[in-house]
Order: structure tokens, then C-alpha cells, then sequence
């Protein structure tokens, strides 16, 4: 039998052997070089998205921010991951989980287990983050009104 070929418009273009944009990343390659969390690693990054690995350690979070030109979403790898977001609503995810937040929601996560938790988070480039204070989560933030990942 004859391999299929497939043909496209475009050959791949990324042939890095570094982070961002190589065609394939084995986690376990990433974790072996990062040191001790809290760390992120950006993984994919163009025009159109931004794929970020991240790991917290227990007790760990991020500051309390919301963005307004793109929805954000995580899969949780590993840990117990917890997202406070505007209005009081609270998601708890576990390894496997998909978590979405729509534009415009402030959200604060959290590691609340007892490991370290690792997430895949995809968005949209510039990805500017709005830090805003969390009053539910006991978070005051006298940081920069903005970031842009």
C-alpha cells in the first residue's frame, strides 16, 4: 500500500526545536526543565493564539484580572484548581477538566489541593489582562492596571 501524502496550502511552518511553536512538546520534556513553581511556559504563540503551560504550587494563584477582546479557557493536567470569578460563582477542576471563562469576567485561580497543579491556558494574543481587586477571594491588588502576555 502507497503512504498517503497530505497535501495542504501551506507546509508546517515551525521548526523550532524550542519553546514556542515546535510541532510537538511532550510535558514531561517542559517540566524537566523548569525549576521549582510558580512558572509559566509559553508553548504556542502567533497571530491567532497563545498556548501557555503553567504550574502552581499548593496554596498558588494568579492575581485577580479579566480581559475584553477574547473568552479564555484552561485544561486542567494535573492538581485541584479552583476559579473565582465575578458574582460570586466558583468552579472547582480537577486532571481532565476543561474550564472556560467568557470575556469580561474577572477571574482569580487557585491551587486548592495538596499538589502541584498544572493547566494548559489558550487565548488570544495580546492577551491583555485587567487587574482588578477580588473582594470574595480577599485578594487587594496595588499592582499594575495592566499586562499584556
Amino acid at each position: 500500500m502507497t503512504p498517503l501524502t497530505v497535501q495542504g496550502p501551506h507546509p508546517p511552518t515551525a521548526a523550532n526545536t524550542t519553546w514556542p511553536n515546535v510541532l510537538h512538546t511532550r510535558i514531561a520534556d517542559v517540566l524537566a526543565q523548569m525549576k521549582a513553581p510558580p512558572w509559566s511556559k509559553r508553548i504556542i504563540a502567533d497571530e491567532r493564539q497563545l498556548v501557555t503551560l503553567i504550574a502552581s504550587p499548593p496554596g498558588g494563584g494568579n492575581r485577580p484580572h479579566w480581559h475584553s477582546d477574547f473568552d479564555e479557557w484552561w485544561v486542567v493536567l494535573a492538581g485541584t484548581l479552583q476559579w473565582e470569578l465575578t458574582g460570586g460563582t466558583i468552579v472547582r477542576a480537577n486532571k481532565d477538566d476543561i474550564v472556560w471563562v467568557p470575556r469580561g469576567t474577572v477571574h482569580h485561580i487557585s491551587n486548592v489541593g495538596a499538589e502541584l497543579s498544572l493547566r494548559l491556558a489558550v487565548a488570544m494574543p495580546p492577551a491583555m489582562h485587567y487587574f482588578s481587586p477580588c473582594e470574595q477571594c480577599g485578594f487587594t491588588d496595588d499592582g499594575p492596571r495592566q499586562w499584556t502576555a
